[in-house]
């Protein structure tokens, strides 16, 4: 089954929720809909559920405390539900509350709320309370006067030994998927602001929403307030090969994952290539990161 008929079943559970009816067939339908998934998930998933695993160990799924960093509407948490962590947080900035809270209490008896709207400085969790953190996607949005409170905040509800999942668009990858355009984002701010207009795109939206910072940025904040910063973006280069719902030139990312599966010379490649897509990282958080 694909994400999209994933997202299909999320649509027809929200649609319950929000008419203010039982959710217990919906979400039925929605577990066996996932569990079917469970040996080919949904590709973009597949980063953070092997890190996730690392970091679970062999313990239950249960036991695991997780927390989306930027969860908008909650999919990969409803996700991560249905598999069987009932542990889930949430928290996002603007917009409107997810309000999956309605479900945990209905479905599995949990009366605390789980997902939050809050102020993007400071996390709802208690410090050393989380066992993994994931961000998808989110980091290029995030203003530069909270960047490393972003950070920081996760160095401090992260447990020593639990892990943090990165997805990172960055200043590095020509093409932009927030405003559809090759090379833009490469030019100082006037010249951005300029093209943008010529393209039909309103520069102040785009200005005023996307930050997009370069990779070392990234590792230097995860070193400092986790500890580690392994780059996993070769991995997923490698692996993926369906595109059913790629979110950018599907024929340009066939030909660089046809590249890098060559054999001898493909990885020697990708160490290249990988500076111009996507960042992913996963790191383990260790007793010397800062707390501050």
């Amino acid at each position: 089954m694909s994400w999209l008929e994933i997202k299909r079943r999320i649509g027809e559970l929200r649609a319950v929720r929000d008419a203010g009816g039982p959710m217990k067939e919906p979400w039925a339908a929605f577990v066996e809909a996932v569990r079917s998934t469970q040996d080919t998930p949904p590709y973009h998933l597949r980063g953070i559920l092997a890190a996730l695993k690392d970091a679970q160990g062999g313990r239950p799924a249960a036991e695991m405390v997780i927390l989306d960093h930027g969860c908008s509407g909650g999919n990969t948490l409803l996700y991560l539900l249905a598999l069987g962590y009932r542990g889930i947080y949430g928290v996002d900035i603007g917009g409107k509350d997810p309000q999956w809270n309605m479900l945990l209490q209905e479905e599995f008896g949990i009366c605390e709320p789980r997902f939050f709207l809050y102020d993007g400085e400071t996390l709802p969790l208690k410090d050393a309370s989380v066992d993994f953190i994931f961000s998808q996607q989110v980091l290029e949005h995030v203003h530069p006067s909270v960047f490393e409170r972003y950070y920081a905040e996760e160095g401090r509800v992260l447990k020593v030994g639990g892990a943090a999942f990165h997805q990172v668009p960055h200043r590095l990858v020509p093409y932009d998927s927030h405003t559809r355009t090759w090379l833009i984002h490469y030019f100082p701010p006037g010249t951005r602001e300029r093209l943008y207009s010529l393209l039909g795109r309103d520069p102040r939206y785009v200005e005023g929403m996307l930050y997009l910072r370069m990779p070392s940025c990234h590792r230097t904040q995860l070193i400092k307030y986790i500890g580690t910063a392994k780059d996993v973006t070769l991995d997923r280069l490698v692996s993926l090969k369906e595109l059913e719902y790629y979110d950018g030139p599907k024929m340009l990312r066939r030909m660089m994952g046809a590249v890098v599966r060559l054999p001898l010379i493909g990885r020697a490649i990708g160490q290249t290539l990988k500076w111009f897509v996507m960042l992913e990282t996963v790191s383990v958080k260790t007793g010397l990161a800062s707390q501050s």
